[in-house]
């Protein structure tokens, strides 16, 4: 997925979204793979492919958003909340069983370098060890890598709740945004009386008035917003030829002369 970022960010600086949604679309597995619970080391990597997956969906959830595939959007938005949640449950409480674990072994560890500190620092500070004393100083020495070990798997485990966890609530906004915007376009359409309530001719209402696409900004604005209305209404010859005027593959049409006055 990584991989293959830089060639979708092209694609959406250069405003092709509907190519970079095809491309973030391709990285989709056609079928969820399995999160594997037998062990700790299964759970480790199937919480890893499903982080890994998460952010494959938030790369189409964005592409499909600027091509204006808003639905798309969302149902890519909620397989990535759906996948982050099975992710943190999957791991939640075994891994909160083995962090309390290595803590409390690390505890042990420690009480007994605290319980024997004296007699460490002796054995560490004597230039020649009869055999006894090399037994004892190794075993101490143990005690000491168990103490680090288990600070290491805490830290190790802890951090793969810490960001399961994180990621179970990243797509909340995501998906939040595109209810929002579907829900606020589904409203628009409703209140346009002339139309009805029809989806097409709300779509050639809006993109018979200039003013609508001047008020989206910039070239990438108007580019979300015409991609949009193609999906709402695909077969609208308009909206395809703001596009090619947008794109530069046709010319505005001209406006026609005022007629005069009379007078």
């Amino acid at each position: 997925m990584k991989a293959e970022r830089p060639a979708v960010d092209k694609l959406m600086a250069d405003l092709l979204y509907t190519e970079a949604m095809k491309r973030a679309e391709a990285l989709l597995p056609p079928v969820k793979p399995a999160f594997d619970k037998t062990n700790n080391q299964t759970l480790v990597q199937s919480c890893a492919v499903y982080m890994d997956l998460g952010q494959a969906y938030r790369m189409a959830v964005e592409t499909a958003d600027a091509a204006g595939a808003w639905e798309k959007a969302l149902e890519y938005a909620q397989a990535a909340k759906a996948l982050s949640l099975e992710s943190y449950n999957g791991i939640k409480e075994p891994f909160a069983q083995t962090v309390t674990y290595y803590t409390q072994a690390g505890a042990r560890a420690q009480q007994v370098l605290e319980e024997n500190d004296a007699r460490i620092k002796e054995l560490k500070g004597k230039s020649v060890l009869d055999p006894g004393e090399r037994q004892e100083l190794d075993l101490a020495l143990g005690v000491e890598k168990e103490v680090t070990d288990c600070a290491k798997w805490v830290k190790f485990f802890q951090t793969y709740l810490d960001v399961t966890k994180r990621e179970s609530e990243a797509f909340d906004p995501l998906v939040k945004v595109m209810e929002d915007k579907l829900k606020g376009e589904a409203d628009q359409v409703a209140d346009y009386k002339a139309g009805k309530g029809e989806r097409t001719k709300w779509v050639e209402a809006v993109v018979s008035s200039p003013a609508y696409l001047e008020a989206q900004g910039d070239k990438a604005g108007k580019a979300r917003f015409l991609y949009r209305l193609a999906i709402l209404d695909p077969a609208s010859k308009k909206v395809q030829q703001q596009l090619d005027v947008l794109f530069g593959r046709a010319t505005a049409p001209a406006k026609g002369k005022a007629k005069p006055k009379k007078g």
